[in-house]
């Protein structure tokens, strides 16, 4: 099987999709010299380029008068609030930022008649975070202040239906008010697609141990040690048990539960988000696994763990969860048994293994964010419809 992959798939390729959606028409700005959009974003990390920065630098690529501002300096020129056509609000969920907003932004929403669009793309209320999240004490305030900001929007982003049902059903907010726009991947910073890369992966797998890799924060993992579980618990045990096996690589956090293997792992720091995806592609990953464990907080995450696997031609696992089990049931795994079969399976067929990569990379092309500017114009520009 491997010398098929030798023999005849050595003509690297780009497969492009079956039914690839076409570009859709820009969309009309308002007449004016210079549109701006001003936005504010809570994190530094990859939740606010996803939801943020990769959307105002494409925006303001494509269109000549598109001019974004963050907010901060908006504040300080008072003169830019007649030219203003939308403001976002990334994760604010504070008590003392729902004080600026109710007193501040919303009395000049009023007076300059500029749509307000609030942004969320997790559930940031503490009781239904999971108790082995290390960040779940920062979001204290988010019972008593998300409603606020959510009421005085014009419109609510998220990234999945489920996190629309899930803040629609807690705070009494109308469904109809929340937009959901998913993750998308803007090309220019993800498409490392490489198929002679990948060849030259595949079959050097015949070799050496299956480079298998975890890419994700501290929050997946009981870093307090609460005893609660966390999203590897229901791996744990075949990660020890095959660890030999294959070389598994850490990238971000570690698990504390593997403590006494750790010599027996490779592990890579977290970074700046912007070194991101290159380091992921120093890794040389032959597979990437995201368990999760099942939960209202994790049923509510977006797929995008798919989705940069996807972009750079390598395979993911995920687990069986909400966005996840929508776009890749193929991917998906319930417990280690399943992973194990599936993990198997994949490194005993180069040629499937390949056949998968590039149906993959061909399924991505409907996920870039060149592609979808208008979904989010149109939510900036008209919140509540044209």
């Amino acid at each position: 099987m491997y010398q098929f992959v030798q023999s005849k798939l050595t003509a690297p390729v780009r497969p492009e999709p079956t039914a690839r959606k076409a570009n859709p028409p820009p969309a009309q700005l308002p007449p004016r010299r210079n549109c701006v959009f001003a936005s504010t974003h809570i994190d530094v990390g990859g939740c606010s380029y996803y939801r943020i920065l990769f959307i105002s630098q494409l925006i303001s690529q494509v269109y000549d008068n598109a001019l974004f501002s963050d907010a901060r300096i908006l504040f300080n020129n008072r003169e830019l609030f007649p030219l203003l056509v939308s403001f976002r609000l990334q994760r604010a969920c504070g008590v003392a930022n729902l004080e600026w907003f109710r007193n501040f932004l919303l009395p000049a929403k009023k007076h300059f008649r500029f749509p307000v669009v609030y942004e969320i793309d997790d559930i940031l209320v503490q009781e239904d975070i999971p108790v082995y999240n290390c960040y779940r004490s920062i979001f204290k305030e988010g019972k008593d202040a998300i409603p606020g900001f959510m009421e005085g929007s014009d419109a609510i982003t998220v990234t999945c239906a489920a996190l629309a049902d899930y803040y629609s059903s807690k705070f009494g907010i109308p469904r109809s008010k929340f937009r959901v726009i998913p993750n998308y991947l803007p090309r220019y910073f993800f498409d490392s697609y490489d198929e002679a890369v990948i060849l030259d992966r595949i079959r050097s797998q015949k070799t050496r141990k299956p480079r298998i890799c975890f890419s994700c924060s501290m929050s997946h993992f009981d870093m307090n040690r609460t005893g609660a579980g966390d999203d590897f618990s229901g791996i744990l045990d075949w990660i020890v048990a095959n660890r030999h096996q294959y070389e598994f690589v850490f990238h971000g956090g570690f698990p504390p539960a593997l403590a006494q293997y750790a010599d027996d792992f490779t592990r890579i720091p977290i970074g700046p988000f912007l070194d991101y995806p290159r380091v992921r592609r120093s890794i040389r990953a032959d597979l990437f696994i995201q368990p999760l464990r099942h939960s209202l907080f994790n049923e509510c995450k977006s797929p995008i763990k798919l989705l940069e696997s996807w972009a750079e031609g390598t395979p993911s696992f995920v687990q069986d969860l909400g966005s996840y089990r929508q776009i890749a049931p193929e991917a998906c795994f319930d417990t280690a048994d399943t992973l194990d079969r599936k993990v198997r399976a994949l490194f005993a067929d180069p040629d499937a293994q390949l056949r998968l990569i590039r149906a993959n990379y061909a399924r991505v092309q409907d996920y870039w964010l060149d592609n979808h500017l208008n979904d989010w114009l149109e939510v900036m520009l008209f919140p509540n419809g044209r």
